[in-house]
């Protein structure tokens, strides 16, 4: 075995001497190793334009970079600076189409309801109307104090002109044939004017109406005897069906109304006639005096034709006696011309 490795090496050492190669340093060799190597490397990569083109017609797009800053302080968040193109991504743009979507529709409609102003606060003051349910007609024509709201202070209350507080009034309206004309205008008149009167009337207040000829009629339901009747609004309902369920007929008896209307204790009494005969005597006027004794106020509204005659006009003597007003229409203006 040494004999055989000294004939080798002689072999080699004798090669080397005669072989006409040059020897190549060692940093060269390495230079072509590596060379070699990025040239195979570059070969084997794909070229940028061997794929999909930039544009619709090939060609290349040039890209960026977006570096999203924090917002500086000097600066607000909505600039206008627009951030270079990205390149595209389909995941992106996905994202992107669905967000436009989300923004595009309609707002969602509130889950709760919207709060109405009248339900916030402490409510009105003024009581609030007697209840109109499961009750029958006779306990809603009724002034029984389970009905009635409490009282709280009196009102304006204004008839043809005439205005006055209180919270008791009676209605004493003469419906004998004479209101009937010219043109039906006075008792047309006199039912507008009673039903805007009651309009004006709060639920505190209480309220009759008398209509009269040579007989009275006071408004009540079923044959019961008529009260004053507090000012809610199923008894103004029930007031305008019998203010219209009236027609004038018959002649004309001033005092059985009046001394009925005193008989309520009102605190006011509007009455309204357009006959001047008969005349209410110095009698008639002292009884009603005496009745009345100084607590309702009786205001007087007269229909007439022609010029007023308050000299010995018993309506202006009755007013005067009993802390009231006196009035004068012309039914003639009354009627609509067409």
């Amino acid at each position: 075995m040494p004999a055989a490795f000294t004939e080798m090496e002689q072999r080699t050492a004798r090669w080397q001497t005669n072989s006409p190669l040059l020897v190549v340093p060692s940093w060269a060799a390495s230079l072509a190793i590596h060379s070699l190597i990025l040239l195979i490397l570059i070969s084997s990569l794909n070229r940028c334009d061997s794929g999909q083109t930039g544009g619709d017609e090939g060609e290349l797009r040039s890209v960026g970079i977006y570096v999203k800053q924090s917002p500086d302080a000097d600066q607000p968040e909505d600039s206008d600076q627009e951030p270079l193109e990205s390149p595209e991504n389909p995941q992106v743009s996905q994202a992107q189409e669905q967000i436009s979507e989300v923004m595009e529709q309609p707002p969602v409609a509130p889950l709760l309801p919207e709060l109405n102003s009248k339900m916030l606060g402490a409510g009105p003051t003024q009581a609030p109307s007697a209840p109109t349910t499961d009750l029958t007609t006779d306990q809603l024509m009724s002034p029984s104090t389970a009905l009635a709201p409490p009282v709280m202070g009196a009102g304006n209350v204004n008839f043809f002109d005439a205005v006055d507080s209180g919270k008791r009034f009676v209605f004493v309206l003469d419906c004998s044939g004479s209101m009937a004309a010219p043109q039906g205008a006075p008792i047309r008149k006199a039912r507008s004017e009673l039903i805007s009167s009651l309009a004006g009337l709060n639920h505190n207040q209480q309220f009759q109406i008398i209509f009269y000829n040579t007989t009275t009629r006071a408004m009540q339901h079923r044959g019961k005897s008529a009260e004053l009747l507090y000012a809610t609004d199923i008894n103004r309902t029930l007031a305008r069906q019998f203010i219209q369920s009236v027609e004038p007929d018959g002649g004309t008896d001033h005092l059985p109304a009046l001394k009925r209307a005193l008989s309520f204790n009102p605190d006011v009494i509007f009455f309204l006639t357009d006959a001047k005969h008969p005349q209410l005597s110095s009698a008639d006027l002292n009884d009603i005096r005496e009745q009345n004794g100084g607590r309702a106020k009786i205001h007087c509204i007269e229909f007439g034709e022609g010029f007023p005659v308050k000299e010995g006009n018993s309506l202006d003597k009755l007013a005067r006696q009993n802390k009231g007003s006196y009035r004068y229409y012309n039914v003639r203006k009354f009627i609509k011309h067409r």
